[in-house]
């Protein structure tokens, strides 16, 4: 039986419980690199599905989520991230 370890904050490690950790200004850049870490593994997996006949139905359910991650990104951005940088998704 394997137990997969925590991970590291920006290092995606399949198990990560981000949407039960509410972003805050205190742990936004931790949550920045941990969404586009896993943004990075979903991407990997579904160009490695397509090159070795994945199954249409994954790729898109990957494609979905990566999609739900990028506007979670967003949105932190607008009520966590740096002022200066606020409109810079508009």
């Amino acid at each position: 039986m394997v137990i997969m370890g925590k991970g590291h904050y920006g290092q995606y490690t399949g198990n990560a419980r981000h949407s039960q950790t509410p972003v805050t200004k205190s742990n936004y850049g931790s949550a920045v690199r941990d969404d586009a870490a896993h943004i990075d593994y979903l991407k990997r997996d579904v160009n490695y599905d397509a090159k070795h006949g994945g199954s249409d139905k994954q790729m898109t359910d990957d494609e979905k989520h990566i999609s739900k991650l990028a506007g979670d990104m967003k949105y932190d951005n607008k009520h966590h991230g740096s002022p200066a940088k606020a409109n810079c998704y508009k």
